[in-house]
């Protein structure tokens, strides 16, 4: 059975994402079981296909020291479509993202070489890849932030065209902060995140890997926000914190982005900075919303496809290799028997092909019920334990993993 362990933003804490993070280094310890684990800043999912799940917590949580109760489980068709939706970015704090798609693909090359990879999860993987891209291909859920946060970095590449190089003072190191962090982040804007307690902030540090994250406190405030030409600012305080007389004067222009409500910067004349407020933000946030939601509702209706299309694919490519490997072991036996038969002189040369015909008939006879009992029950629920009982019963092997279905 498909089963998903997923940890991610929204039942774990950054702290226990980071313990959780050491999984992808002990493979060896799941080396048992068919298993993906996916380890990014917001989430870690542990992929596997197994019948016995409890093992593999007791293993998590005594290798992390996370107790895995908190976790999402979703088991069956519901693992592949949860599968299906991260990898379509419809499960991401910014839903549109493509970075996790990579993730993916970067774990799963993991578990390969770990040798963790059989048939079912190098499936699950082809078919999850494939929806990924027809839903970027498809929709334009990554065309339009819905967000004022990363609205707002949009709005300053578009002011000053390439980021890329600069750095940028982010007050605060709450949601709105993180999202600006990780949308800075992917324009390589190096960050100088300021914020009254630096262990929040350091937090939030953890999750920013691809570029240069500098911390300090509120204290230095009126400083640095004179040496900067972005700042992003976004507490939770009642009162602005930059006010009009930390402002001093410099030959450069400013562009400063006040994201928090109540407002955090005071009313400021100076012709070099320019002050984006939120009500500023909030009408293209409204119509990029609802430009999202139909997005969101044509990518959903793709996985919906995708996954029926995958769960029909897997039902036929069960079905068909057990029926043809049943009928060559019957051919294999009839030919056995009638190479002995000849042998022992029971059966005249002569007569060869009229007996072997005859055996033909038998065996494919004898098999006829049983194969269309499989196909009529393709689409039921017993399907797989009739496949699993079939090929335990004669001894049939699984199919070699052909890995070049998820290239």
């Amino acid at each position: 059975m498909y089963t998903v362990i997923s940890f991610n933003y929204k039942n774990s804490d950054v702290a226990t994402r980071g313990k959780l993070s050491i999984l992808p280094n002990h493979y060896q310890d799941f080396k048992d079981y068919e298993i993906i684990i996916v380890s990014t800043c917001n989430r870690c999912e542990i992929v596997l296909f197994t019948h016995i799940l409890n093992p593999v917590l007791t293993k998590i949580e005594q290798l992390t020291g996370v107790n895995p109760q908190n976790a999402f489980i979703y088991k069956g068709q519901e693992a592949i479509k949860h599968v299906f939706r991260v990898l379509s970015s419809l499960d991401s704090m910014i839903v549109g993202e493509t970075q996790i798609t990579g993730q993916y693909k970067e774990a799963f090359l993991k578990a390969y070489e770990q040798g963790t990879i059989k048939k079912n999860l190098s499936r699950l993987m082809h078919y999850g890849f494939k929806c990924a891209k027809r839903v970027r291909n498809e929709t334009q859920i990554s065309s339009n932030p819905v967000s004022v946060a990363s609205i707002a970095v949009r709005y300053a590449k578009e002011i000053l065209h390439d980021l890329a190089g600069y750095s940028a003072v982010v007050v605060g190191a709450g949601d709105t902060a993180r999202i600006v962090c990780k949308h800075l982040e992917r324009q390589e804007v190096n960050i100088i995140l300021l914020n009254r307690s630096i262990d929040k902030a350091e937090l939030l540090k953890e999750e920013i890997k691809d570029v240069n994250v500098e911390i300090h406190s509120l204290d230095k405030l009126d400083k640095i926000i004179n040496q900067y030409r972005l700042l992003f600012s976004a507490t939770s305080s009642n009162e602005p914190i930059i006010k009009a007389d930390m402002v001093q004067k410099r030959d450069f222009d400013r562009l400063w982005f006040d994201l928090a409500i109540p407002s955090d910067i005071e009313h400021i004349e100076d012709e070099t900075i320019r002050v984006v407020r939120v009500d500023d933000l909030k009408n293209i946030a409204d119509d990029n919303m609802q430009k999202r939601l139909e997005e969101i509702k044509k990518a959903e209706q793709i996985v919906e496809q995708m996954l029926q299309e995958y769960l029909d694919f897997v039902k036929t490519n069960e079905i068909n290799p057990t029926i043809k490997q049943l009928r060559a072991q019957a051919e294999e036996i009839c030919n056995d028997v009638l190479e002995y038969s000849i042998k022992k002189k029971f059966i005249k040369e002569e007569d060869r092909k009229n007996v072997q015909k005859l055996l033909h008939t038998a065996f494919k006879r004898f098999l006829h019920n049983p194969t269309i009992t499989l196909k009529q029950n393709a689409n039921e629920p017993n399907i797989d334990m009739l496949l699993s009982s079939i090929r335990k019963l004669f001894n049939i092997a699984d199919e070699e993993l052909d890995f070049k279905q998820c290239d």
